[in-house]
């Protein structure tokens, strides 16, 4: 029940505030300083003039007021008040007293549990099943860290360099790489998409010519097919684009021995396919190759485009794959 002023000590005992006598019959509780509103009469043990008062005859309560049965003077002694514990409720335990056997199974509800006090210690080695997770999973917003031994595609990142010449990207902790290309267009109708490998983060540090072959197949004329093969410092990912295209380009490479799995003596090579449009017809590009020097590690690819910058919606899209044996 509620209390005005201090609430009563429960299943203890506590000696109220002196009080001193007068021409009244009534008298404030305090203790402490404090207004003591006990829950009835027969919570307190009254001494006045040394005989100790019967409760609901002698004296009653009303809040934090006890009223004598009568008006003292100034002659009487209110010897004590002692007020006592109601002995069948249970007052706050001692710290460290509870036991997990005091608590009833099925006691502690959601209600009672803080936010956030649940921590990875508290929840038990595969203790989380299917039947514990949502159908539908959010992670958009989440970091997602694989084991060290994930087989597996991985999205690495995707990048969108509208309004820039050239992106690079860190591939150095997987053996195989896909990029996917995605409505690639340029500022400058004619330039060549081309791509480089480094040992460092500008992705063209201690690189060295790259073997490339691609072959154009037009699908508005297949007696139409052309080729090329070459070396240079790069290789060409798209040649000729059509800058001015708004179906862009779109199409994949994959790309080994990058990363983790290049080693002083395992060259790097890579393989794809391409799909460009322009506004009379729609070409498909066959490209690959491999670089030519083995004796570097590399770890970083740089692709850009050889004249005016990346426009419209390009995106470009990396996933990483790791093999292990397990």
């Amino acid at each position: 029940m509620p209390f005005i002023g201090t609430q009563p000590d429960v299943g203890g005992y506590s000696v109220l505030d002196a009080l001193t006598a007068s021409a009244t019959a009534s008298y404030t509780l305090q203790k402490d300083s404090a207004n003591f509103s006990p829950s009835s009469a027969n919570q307190l043990l009254v001494s006045l003039n040394g005989v100790i008062q019967k409760p609901g005859s002698s004296f009653t309560v009303s809040g934090s007021t006890l009223t004598f049965s009568s008006a003292l003077s100034s002659s009487d002694s209110i010897d004590f008040i002692l007020a006592m514990g109601e002995p069948l409720l249970v007052g706050t335990p001692s710290d460290g007293t509870v036991s997990s056997a005091k608590i009833a199974t099925d006691a502690v509800s959601t209600a009672k549990i803080a936010n956030d006090a649940i921590t990875n210690a508290k929840i038990g080695a595969g203790a989380v099943d299917a039947t514990e997770i949502a159908s539908s999973l959010n992670l958009s917003s989440k970091t997602l860290t694989m084991p060290q031994k994930f087989n597996g595609l991985q999205h690495i990142i995707t990048v969108n360099p509208v309004g820039t010449n050239a992106l690079i990207q860190d591939l150095s902790s997987y053996e195989q790489v896909m990029v996917f290309f995605n409505n690639v267009e340029g500022s400058s109708s004619g330039a060549n998409i081309n791509m480089n490998f480094g040992t460092a983060n500008d992705g063209t540090t201690n690189g060295t010519k790259m073997n490339y072959i691609y072959r154009d197949l037009f699908v508005d004329d297949s007696t139409n097919m052309v080729g090329y093969n070459g070396a240079s410092n790069h290789a060409i990912f798209i040649d000729n684009h059509w800058g001015n295209s708004t179906a862009g380009t779109n199409g994949f490479a994959i790309i080994g021995g990058i990363g983790t799995g290049n080693t002083t003596n395992k060259r790097i090579s890579y393989s794809g396919m391409m799909m460009k449009q322009s506004p009379s017809n729609q070409e498909v590009e066959i490209i690959g190759g491999q670089m030519q020097n083995d004796s570097n590690k590399y770890t970083h690819c740089k692709i850009s485009i050889s004249a005016g910058n990346f426009a419209g919606s390009t995106r470009f899209t990396f996933f990483g794959v790791n093999h292990y044996n397990v």
